[in-house]
């Protein structure tokens, strides 16, 4: 029996004859375009291609890619840890991100509604939304800080370039001022009532006793950042109250957040175009200046020159896994969420590949800004690179605010920048908010059609009450400690299940010829083997490895309560949870012993169908399988 272009059977009638056939054929494929144009009538979609590239790279350019990376380069070996990031972006990262883009593009729903594939893990949907309702409420606290940083950003001299300011401290050392210490110099820490304080400005040098005790030293764009925007505390048993400048910008980063996704896809399409590209633009202005700092050269090198020894340590395979979660956005549902708006003939998978690569050398591309200021700031205090091992807001927030400031009219480039960390910030966030907002359409899409402005508002106004603790000045504890449980082991627990749902328990033959049915071609048989093989077998390790070398967290010298760890320890598996107990109802709502329970449970659903509604009448019943290529 012959098969047409879609994988069905011609029928009979088409057979009468050779001109006829034609003649029909011809029909059936401009019926077929007509129908795919309006394919996701009802629902948004895309404007252009380019909105959705777009949107996919400002999802996957996070600021995991801006302070992570940095971090785990100086952590792992700097050059080093590239090797098992590439290996790990490859073999896992890649894999998965195809998977998840073609399981929202074939049948055009969110991150619930696609595993009607196998409704026995119905609960990674809903785990998915969870976490990023999670990221949602804790996330938003950067655009805040960063609303915070442009304010300050049109004082002259920028205020995080001066020590000798109410909130400094008497170890404050000023920007562009190299620490030199001279034994026989009498000024210190200890002794020193002058504006600077940590001893005595010679040019552009600062020189302190060599005896005294400069272990506390820290650079003005430090103390800013932790005594001025956040007024830290002692610890997260302290909140102490909330400054109103952070309740502020925490609101105006709601609004802001709301009036971009107010009308879904359509809106939001619009924004990424500049969103996405104004921080390529910026990172290569700092990259070049940057590079003209004293003491930048050792900054390259470090980050290029390869710790060999590292390569051998566990832990350094472990981070590099982990930060291909955080950077290019498996398992979180914004891939499958943001995919869900193709058209369904889109090639699905020659995006995977182009943004996969495109996102992870962003990573890279990045990490020559930050380094190159590294090691400046490593010159200017006189301490090796590696000293300046800090994760987190610190470097966005310290090491980049520093850097904006040795350009021609800093106050224009600080705008800039904090311009440019307030689009990558809100790109997530945008993410977030329509992973939730489109799995409520699809589940209830008449409610949500009518009620779609208000629905948004009053989530925006509850995400707004319950960020309120982050943004007091013992918040940012709370924020390092979602932030180090949110991708725990979740992430990799995740990622196991879907590979098995997908690979082998629907079967990786029958999902690629849904693939084929989207976009003509079946695609490489490499596919197969990831999915079924490598993959799960490397995120199964990554899983158990994780749990042996578990570490609780720190914030600079604090160790976190017990209580605080065990919320931490809820926030890993909080969105682990719905999988166990969806799997436990949907069987208890099959009907027939064990066997015919489990065996419904792992098939696919009627709901499990392309998103054209020609396709759709035809899929389960004159679907055959379409040779392999």
């Amino acid at each position: 029996m012959e098969k047409d272009r879609n994988g069905y059977k011609k029928e009979g009638r088409h057979l009468q004859g050779e001109g006829e056939f034609h003649e029909q054929d011809q029909n059936l494929l401009h019926m077929e375009k007509a129908k795919s144009e309006d394919e996701n009538k009802g629902r948004n979609t895309w404007a252009r291609k380019t909105e959705y590239i777009l949107s996919m790279l400002g999802y996957c350019v996070g600021l995991g890619s801006i302070w992570r990376f940095p971090y785990l380069c100086i952590r792992n070996g700097g050059g080093a840890f590239l090797i098992p990031y590439f290996v790990c972006l490859i073999l896992c990262g890649l894999p998965l991100y195809f998977m998840e883009v073609a399981l929202g593009q074939f049948m055009s729903k969110g991150v619930y509604q696609v595993w009607n594939i196998c409704p026995l893990f119905k609960g990674i949907g809903i785990g998915q939304i969870i976490v990023n309702i999670i990221t949602g409420w804790y996330y938003v606290l950067l655009i805040a800080w960063v609303l915070i940083y442009m304010v300050h950003s049109f004082r002259s001299p920028l205020p995080w370039t001066v020590c000798g300011q109410e909130w400094n401290s008497l170890l404050c050392v000023p920007q562009g001022a190299r620490v030199i210490y001279d034994a026989n110099s009498t000024a210190s820490p200890a002794t020193s009532q002058s504006a600077n304080a940590t001893g005595k400005i010679v040019g552009q040098h600062l020189v302190v006793n060599g005896t005294a005790d400069v272990k506390g030293l820290r650079s003005s764009s430090e103390e800013f950042w932790l005594n001025n925007i956040l007024e830290i505390s002692p610890g997260l048993e302290e909140l102490n109250g909330l400054p109103w400048h952070s309740a502020l910008a925490l609101f105006v980063s709601y609004v802001l957040v709301l009036l971009c996704v107010i009308r879904g896809v359509k809106s939001a399409g619009k924004v990424v175009y500049v969103t996405a590209t104004f921080p390529y633009i910026l990172l290569t202005i700092l990259i070049v200046r940057g590079a003209t700092l004293p003491g930048a050269l050792d900054g390259f090198l470090f980050y290029v020159t390869p710790d060999w020894s590292k390569l051998v340590q566990v832990q350094t395979w472990l981070e590099a896994s982990f930060q291909v979660f955080y950077s290019l956005g498996p398992v979180w549902g914004g891939l499958v969420t943001m995919s869900s708006y193709n058209k369904f003939h889109n090639n699905c998978m020659r995006d995977a590949v182009i943004l996969t690569f495109v996102c992870e050398g962003t990573s890279f591309f990045a990490g020559f800004a930050i380094f190159t200021v590294l090691g400046h700031m490593a010159y200017n205090l006189n301490v090796p690179v590696e000293n300046f091992a800090a994760s987190g807001p610190g470097l966005a927030f310290v090491v980049y605010p520093e850097a904006v400031s040795y350009l021609p009219v800093p106050q224009l480039w600080a705008l800039l920048f904090f311009l440019m960390l307030f689009t990558v910030a809100l790109d997530t966030q945008f993410v977030a908010f329509e992973v939730v907002m489109t799995s409520l359409q699809d589940h209830m899409p008449s409610v949500v059609k009518r009620w779609e402005i208000i629905m948004k508002i009053v989530y925006s106004c509850l995400q707004f009450l319950l960020a309120l603790p982050l943004a007091c000045r013992g918040g940012i504890y709370l924020f390092q400690l979602v932030d180090w449980y949110i991708a725990a082991f979740s992430t990799a627990a995740i990622g196991l299940l879907q590979t098995v749902a997908v690979a082998w328990i629907y079967g990786a033959e029958r999902f690629m010829d849904d693939i084929q049915l989207m976009m003509g071609r079946r695609p490489p048989y490499l596919f197969n083997i990831l999915w079924r093989y490598i993959t799960p077998v490397l995120l199964l390790v990554l899983l158990v490895a994780s749990l042996l070398t578990y570490e609780s967290p720190t914030f600079k010298e604090y160790h976190y309560t017990s209580g605080a760890v065990a919320f931490g320890w809820f926030i890993a598996i909080v969105w682990f949870i719905p999988v166990p107990v969806m799997a436990v109802i949907q069987i208890m709502m099959s009907s027939g012993d064990i066997n015919t329970r489990l065996k419904t449970v792992c098939s696919p659903t009627s709901e499990w169908q392309p998103s054209p509604q020609d396709l759709k009448e035809r899929y389960h019943t004159e679907k055959v399988a379409p040779p392999s290529s």
